[in-house]
């Protein structure tokens, strides 16, 4: 009953495990030791909270794990933009969807008590999702369903519910394939499940604030806000790839109409009025939004790019951040 409403709602996949402190957590304190989250920070004070998920209910009894697929192909889009962050921010769809979901099982049980997590949450929600049986997780750490890929979301709903787990996912169908691995342009993963943030390319372009490191920039290419490739190689994702019916996911007008020297010279109003509402392309604010452009754009070499680049030069004067960036953009397409 439970995943029929689930489904209902837009949820592609659906299971529930209990509130055990997550298997990897030794993993993941070593991960952090070693400083591979960058300056992420937030993860850190996370880790007591990752560690018991009764920290975030105390009456939690089960979680349900849901996860959203979130594929689009639409050729005439920009590119640059990871695939995910083409339409509405997907932490407020899939917590709206969750909240839903949370009141309709409330209805029939009127002593429901749940917390719904997306993404941002202090969760592990990958060994969640394993041991809810949704999948297994990848070379790349992305977690892999057989039937849909990795181009999907995950969310957590903690209940009170006591609920029947459901069987984890124990087996593992990489193989000997390190596609993912080796397309890596940044070397990011640096060996099976352990990726370092401080090479990946979604890092630079979305966490990051300040100053991309010149040796870098050559190696991000067109990206400009996140990155798909090595979900892109995948052979899980080529095969079963299918779009989405959220409709919320759907490419924004405004990547199949503007082009980076359209995008440049956006003004921070323009900004905040045409990209920000509702998209994660807002998270590295306008300074970084420019930031990535103008890497972009050097990358390219394209002599038309010299106007606008030289426009959003003159701009910018005044941040010393942005100033190096796009003259370092210039010097490339001189």
């Amino acid at each position: 009953m439970l995943k029929v409403k689930a489904e209902s709602l837009g949820f592609d996949l659906f299971g529930v495990t209990n509130c055990q402190p997550p298997e990897h957590l030794e993993a993941y304190r070593l991960w952090l030791d070693l400083g591979m989250h960058g300056e992420m920070h937030y993860l850190e004070r996370h880790l007591p909270l990752k560690a018991d998920p009764l920290s975030l209910l105390p009456s939690a009894r089960s979680i349900i794990v849901v996860a959203c697929n979130y594929w689009s192909e639409t050729p005439s889009v920009l590119p640059g933009v990871a695939r995910y962050a083409r339409g509405d921010d997907y932490h407020h769809v899939m917590k709206s969807m969750l909240e839903h979901l949370g009141q309709e099982i409330k209805a029939d049980v009127p002593e429901l008590e749940f917390r719904a997590f997306v993404d941002s949450g202090p969760l592990m929600e990958r060994d969640l999702a394993t041991r809810a049986g949704l999948g297994w997780s990848a070379k790349n750490t992305c977690l892999i369903n057989p039937q849909h890929g990795s181009w999907f979301l995950l969310g957590c709903l903690l209940t009170n519910l006591d609920l029947e787990p459901d069987k984890p996912f124990e087996s593992f169908h990489c193989g000997s394939c390190t596609r993912c691995i080796d397309a890596c342009p940044t070397d990011a993963i640096v060996e099976p499940h352990v990726l370092d943030a401080r090479r990946c390319i979604s890092y630079w372009t979305i966490e990051q604030r300040e100053t991309i490191p010149v040796d870098l920039r050559p190696q991000i290419g067109e990206w400009w806000f996140g990155c798909d490739i090595c979900q892109e190689v995948c052979p899980w994702n080529q095969r079963f790839a299918t779009p989405s019916q959220i409709e919320a996911f759907s490419p924004r007008e405004w990547l199949q109409t503007e082009s980076l020297a359209d995008l440049i010279v956006y003004t921070p109003h323009q900004f905040e009025l045409k990209i920000a509402p509702r998209s994660p392309i807002k998270r590295p604010k306008y300074r970084g939004f420019i930031r990535n452009l103008s890497v972009v754009m050097g990358n390219q070499g394209n002599p038309d790019y010299r106007q606008p680049l030289q426009q959003a030069l003159e701009r910018h004067q005044d941040d010393a951040m942005l100033k190096e960036h796009l003259e370092w953009a210039l010097k490339q397409i001189q």
